[in-house]
């Protein structure tokens, strides 16, 4: 959930810090879901696991960018994608 506060007079708006920590400790809940879900090959249903984790981890990288005010190109496929989203947060101090 994407929260907003504005100030007056300025015409910008400020994200609500926790909420961008509570997407920031998401993001590294999923990773590392993921990343389990990689190496892990007896895991009954692992593909629908892992794609149900990546859906999660797209997701929050699409919030987080909201948040950070990035803008995130439609092209590209979702590896692609990805990997510009995650280096744009990185690059304004986003880390998970």
């Amino acid at each position: 959930m994407i929260t907003w506060t504005s100030r007056t007079g300025r015409g910008r708006r400020d994200v609500d810090p926790f909420c961008a920590l509570e997407v920031q400790v998401a993001l590294a809940r999923v990773e590392r879901l993921v990343s389990n879900l990689q190496r892990d090959n007896r895991r009954f249903a692992q593909a629908h696991h892992l794609y149900a984790a990546v859906a999660a981890y797209d997701h929050l990288l699409t919030e987080a960018c909201a948040l950070a005010g990035v803008e995130l190109t439609e092209g590209g496929d979702g590896e692609t994608r990805r990997l510009l989203a995650e280096v744009e947060l990185r690059a304004r101090g986003w880390s998970w």
